[in-house]
């Protein structure tokens, strides 16, 4: 399969490109980050054949019709996103990239034919949040946005859209601001992590392996205007996923006389706490043939590449205080 991934570069994109790279599939990384700018998440594959990268801006209408028409994709995986809250570029990145690459997609596929034109998807991944809060952010309302404008503009053009909704998603190279990622480095580096609403807020946690290869089944199977949730039924409050991943700990780095658990701090009194997707999969294994590695072996994953980045880390500051 031919794949042109949008964003590439960011957490999702990067872990679609490893997975689509190592299967065989050619993918085209489409990110706005300077072509020369180390990505360490994809090292593994960067200099792989079927691989390329471009540095080029989503919401270039006329770029990304070019490099439609070059690469002829069977599948454009959009996840470009922006993460600045400047509300000019949420707009221009989040709505205008959107916009971009859909319209620019419809004009590739009224010229597709055949078997390629019965095979061309676009892939969409949508943030399941559960409870809506009662004031979003700035950057919730723009993706928002940004889903309904593709959502409507495929209905009307009779586009081969498919929306894949997933609710939290970790793994290797996530970014630093999230829950997980600051809990796990919290803990290794041996300071105490505090958890607001006192653990309590609920998630559905997805390994990003089994996010990843949701989104390439979905690009290959999945039926023209179609809606899957990818799941693998971790719906868990802050605090059970903190104490699962201090268990891993206790196992694999034993502290000396006591758990990894005594780290986490619990903040609040968990009232409010937002509540989960409830999201179900059943149709995505069903229908789509996906099947996720799932949680525990997401979560092994992750502690095993953390772990490991701390230790090459420590060697790093070990070796330099020698010199």
């Amino acid at each position: 399969m031919r794949v042109l991934v949008t964003g590439g570069c960011g957490f999702v994109g990067s872990a679609v490109v490893r997975l689509a790279v190592e299967r065989g599939d050619h993918v085209l990384n489409l990110d706005r980050r300077k072509k020369n700018a180390p990505v360490p998440a994809l090292g593994p594959v960067a200099q792989r054949e079927g691989y390329a990268r471009l540095e080029a801006d989503v919401t270039d209408r006329a770029m990304i019709k070019a490099i439609l028409r070059e690469f002829s994709p069977d599948a454009v995986i959009h996840l470009a996103a922006c993460g600045d809250d400047d509300p000019n570029a949420l707009m221009d990145a989040e709505i205008g990239g959107a916009f971009a690459v859909i319209e620019a997609a419809r004009q590739y596929y009224e010229r597709l034919q055949g078997e390629t034109r019965e095979r061309f998807r676009i892939v969409h991944l949508e943030r399941a949040e559960g409870d809506i809060p009662e004031k979003l952010t700035r950057a919730q309302a723009a993706r928002g946005a940004a889903a309904v404008l593709l959502d409507r503009w495929a209905r009307a053009n009779d586009l081969p859209l498919v929306t894949c909704v997933a609710g939290e998603a970790f793994g290797p190279w996530q970014p630093q601001s999230s829950f997980m990622a600051r809990m796990v480095s919290s803990l290794i580096h041996g300071q105490p992590f505090q958890m607001e609403a006192a653990g309590e807020t609920v998630r559905d946690w997805l390994p990003i392996r089994d996010l990843a290869s949701g989104l390439l089944r979905a690009a290959e199977a999945a039926p023209a205007q179609s809606r899957f949730d990818l799941s693998v039924g971790a719906e868990r409050r802050d605090i059970d996923i903190a104490e699962s991943v201090c268990s891993l700990l206790d196992e694999r780095s034993p502290m000396d006389g006591q758990s990894w658990s005594s780290l986490l701090a619990p903040d609040g009194d968990g009232v409010g706490a937002p509540a989960g997707p409830m999201l179900d999969a059943y149709e995505a294994e069903r229908d789509l043939g996906w099947q996720p590695q799932g949680f525990h072996a997401g979560l092994d994953r992750l502690l095993t590449w953390a772990l490991a980045s701390h230790a090459a880390s420590q060697a790093r500051r070990v070796a330099i205080a020698a010199e």
